[in-house]
């Protein structure tokens, strides 16, 4: 079973990577014109477990967090309890966003689990199959969350699932994925509306 975990894990990593990698302004906030995400720090030299298989974290300042949920806000939505998010950066061969995009990558460690939260401002919705690419399962539909939405849900087995929402609304995308976490689909789904 931890095998599952770790390549579930691999699912928000590779789209952190795919999405975000080569963009400088995965540390930049949001615009003033995007809805502010609740701030939160992260202390220094923070790290993803190495047995994630999520991207390292850059390690960076407090300060580099800043338009990351609280994990306050994360803890609360999906009934864990996680670290302080850590901005997530991409690497050397990843696709940079469009020009004019910006992005964000938050990750929030937890007991044996992890939560990927990513933000892109000033993309197409078209940008949601990139996304959906990446999951596990073949997405479903979400109605009624943004402009367009999909999901999918993988059980772990032991009351743990691995679960994914991305949701776009005007040129804002919002991807929650969480792993080996307890939340069910719906509360996924809460948070990535409460982000929206």
């Amino acid at each position: 079973m931890v095998g599952s975990h770790v390549s579930r894990a691999v699912v928000g990593g590779a789209i952190a990577v795919l999405l975000l990698g080569g963009c400088s302004s995965t540390t930049t906030p949001p615009p003033a014109s995007a809805t502010p995400l609740p701030s939160a720090s992260a202390p220094a030299g923070s790290s993803a477990p190495a047995s994630s298989g999520a991207p390292a974290s850059s390690g960076a300042p407090a300060s580099a967090a800043v338009g990351c949920p609280t994990e306050a806000v994360v803890g609360s939505a999906l009934g864990i309890t996680v670290s302080a998010p850590v901005v997530v950066h991409g690497t050397v061969g990843s696709t940079p966003l469009p020009p004019g995009a910006t992005g964000l990558a938050c990750e929030y460690s937890g007991a044996s689990l992890n939560v990927l939260i990513e933000r892109l401002t000033n993309v197409s919705p078209s940008y949601l199959s990139a996304f959906t690419a990446h999951f596990p399962v073949a997405p479903v539909s979400v109605s009624g969350l943004g402009d367009q939405a999909d999901a999918f849900s993988q059980s772990l087995g032991a009351g743990k699932d691995n679960e994914g929402v991305v949701a776009a609304k005007g040129s804002t995308i919002i991807d929650v994925v969480a792993t080996a976490t307890p939340a069910s689909l719906g509360q996924v789904e809460a948070l990535v509306s409460s982000l929206l």
